[in-house]
């Protein structure tokens, strides 16, 4: 929303509030008297009519009440309260004593519990952050409270209530206003592994079955023919588990489960078992070997190798899919 478009009113400063702010430091009060100095009238205030809050122009409030006035012009917001509170936020990194990073982080926690539908780059957007630093506070906003405030966590204050038994949204409005699925990267594995599985099946048909547009599955289709993953890079590193915080994952103990099957007589006395052993030790890579692989790739020849990896993972990845179903039935 353009501020410059919103209806423009006199209103007696004795009607206005001043409160919930953005600041977490509160009013800065040499701020106000720099514009009670400054020549000519003050810019236009932005008020939500429904509370007569003040969303931008707590400073030129105490200037004007500085200078003896008793009025002050005011472009009025008809929206709710929590708009209200975003449109503080957007007027406050623009223009004026901006924000400080401790204020947007703060912002930016409100913002994801009261819009949890938008997605990382709206907020992010809206609040002068980085993407990153917006799925940061998301993901403390959303953990249990033993997971919050953690080593290395910085302290994030929000206003919205604990969300650990509140239900998250399956799709967040984007910048563009497209709805987009949070677990977007699980649906074009998905459609990937329907792909490989009914080579036959139609671009509507997988996407009917994976929840996506025909147009992500025609996407999925094209990655998957050039043996590339289905995922695209940004949704794999919005994915990817980080270092600390919640979503930590722990490390695959490949030897140990190797030694396990070694031990186990159904595979290690039967030829078939003995096959499957010398597979996965041939074909089994440790986290630390990655980067001596890639150094031993001629750069001229890194491409194919790459997707010859990509489609290696792809088939590993459905004979883990598999697996799992085997698994799960057995239960």
């Amino acid at each position: 929303m353009d501020i410059a478009h919103l209806p423009t009113e006199t209103v007696p400063l004795d009607a206005l509030r001043t409160t919930e702010t953005p600041r977490l430091s509160g009013r800065n009060d040499e701020h106000a008297r720099v514009l009670c100095e400054s020549p000519g009238p003050l810019p236009p205030i932005v008020v939500h009519r429904a509370t007569m809050r003040v969303i931008d122009g707590a400073h030129r409030v105490h200037a004007a009440r500085l200078r003896g006035e008793r009025e002050v012009l005011a472009r009025m917001f008809d929206g709710d309260e929590r708009d209200a509170f975003v449109l503080a936020v957007r007027a406050n990194i623009t223009h004026g004593l901006p924000l400080t990073l401790a204020d947007r982080i703060s912002a930016a926690a409100r913002i994801v519990g009261s819009h949890p539908h938008w997605s990382d780059r709206a907020i992010a957007a809206e609040t002068g952050l980085s993407e990153h630093t917006v799925a940061g506070v998301r993901r403390r906003s959303t953990a249990r409270p033993s997971q919050l405030n953690t080593p290395g966590t910085p302290d994030t204050p929000t206003d919205a209530p604990p969300a650990d038994d509140a239900p998250q949204p399956t799709a967040r409005l984007g910048r563009d206003g497209r709805l987009r699925p949070t677990d977007g990267a699980r649906r074009r594995t998905l459609a990937g592994r329907l792909f490989a599985e009914r080579p036959d099946a139609t671009l509507r048909e997988v996407a009917r079955l994976a929840g996506i547009s025909p147009a992500t599955a025609r996407d999925v289709r094209l990655r998957v023919n050039r043996g590339e993953d289905p995922v695209t890079p940004r949704q794999r590193s919005a994915a990817r588990p980080t270092a600390t915080g919640a979503g930590r994952t722990a490390p695959i103990a490949s030897t140990a489960i190797i030694e396990q099957l070694t031990k186990d007589p159904s595979i290690r006395l039967s030829d078939t078992g003995r096959s499957l052993l010398s597979w996965l030790g041939t074909h089994l890579v440790q986290p630390a070997d990655c980067a001596e692989v890639v150094a031993r790739v001629p750069p001229h020849r890194s491409g194919q190798v790459a997707r010859l990896a990509r489609a290696c993972a792809q088939n590993w990845h459905h004979i883990a899919h598999r697996l799992e179903e085997c698994a799960a039935t057995t239960e």
